[in-house]
């Protein structure tokens, strides 16, 4: 039982597939096929179901899983002992929503990169309830979203700030010059929304709900800064994380509306599992991400 083979069987676990593990580690299927024999062989066990062209982990698979990621984790905690931040090789994958990356990251990886020049950082973006199940099956090391507080006791949150969303329209739009909006008011025009299963829109639903008004969604788009674009054009509204789109307000693309309600509070955090051991790499991420916050000019 060596390294490789380890990595190989948590590779192939991870995307339930030989071809797909073997295509990622570098290697012919033949070769991770083979390791996972030898070491279904030295364990006395089966660690995969095969059935059709599918394979699922066994029961005593998904045993032996957590026993293989704490000896990767202690190997690599061994090989990082006294090495600096720009000695230390490896490879960082980070979850992250769209608005989030746009905001705020893509302002501090070139701090990172300078810090951590030996780290491979690979982004994948997708959706607050997508990226939560990728890092549950060890695809993502660490994700970066925008919810209600972190409640699974599965996961651990290394960072989280209050946000507040922001009712927002074109400069032409005629709300824009308005003192004082009402709910209902704004909820009787047209809006632009985002994907319904994150938390900006349920919060819009609530909001609606509570003056007895359904949102008027004429357009839904899971991108927002393709909505704050629509908007610089468009007769329509939208209800919007106010970091994605406080520099178009500040350059006076967009305006922020005064509509008369309570803040719209809830929080972007970095989550990761709580089995996971936080590398020094990844402190240094979360530690930029901190530092953002603090020092506005950075990231808004």
């Amino acid at each position: 039982m060596d390294e490789r083979t380890l990595r190989a069987f948590t590779k192939v676990a991870d995307l339930q597939s030989f071809t797909k593990a073997a295509a990622e580690l570098g290697y012919v299927q033949s070769t991770v096929s083979n390791q996972i024999q030898q070491l279904e062989c030295e364990l006395g066990f089966p660690l995969f179901d095969r059935i059709g062209k599918k394979i699922y982990l066994t029961s005593l698979g998904q045993e032996f899983r957590s026993y293989a990621d704490s000896i990767l984790e202690s190997i690599h905690q061994s090989v990082m002992l006294g090495k600096s931040a720009r000695e230390i090789h490896g490879v960082m994958r980070v979850g992250v929503l769209e608005s989030l990356l746009f905001s705020t990251l893509v302002d501090i990886l070139p701090y990172y990169a300078r810090q951590w020049p030996n780290i491979e950082i690979q982004i994948k973006m997708g959706r607050t309830k997508d990226l939560l199940k990728w890092l549950r099956l060890n695809q993502l090391d660490m994700v970066y979203l925008s919810d209600d507080l972190n409640s699974d006791p599965d996961f651990f949150c290394a960072h989280q700030h209050e946000e507040t969303l922001a009712f927002v329209s074109g400069p032409n739009h005629e709300l824009a010059g308005h003192e004082q909006i009402t709910v209902e008011e704004f909820f009787s025009h047209p809006l632009v929304v985002t994907e319904r299963s994150g938390i900006v829109y349920r919060k819009l639903q609530s909001l609606a709900h509570s003056c007895g008004m359904l949102p008027k969604n004429s357009l839904v788009v899971d991108n927002t800064k393709a909505i704050a674009e629509i908007l610089k054009s468009s007769e329509g509204l939208s209800f919007l994380p106010e970091y994605s789109v406080r520099r178009d307000i500040e350059n006076r693309a967009l305006v922020k509306l005064n509509v008369n309600v309570a803040p719209q509070i809830y929080f972007s955090q970095i989550i990761y599992h709580r089995g996971k051991w936080m590398a020094p790499f990844m402190e240094g991420l979360i530690d930029l991400v901190r530092w953002s916050k603090m020092a506005p000019g950075v990231s808004s």
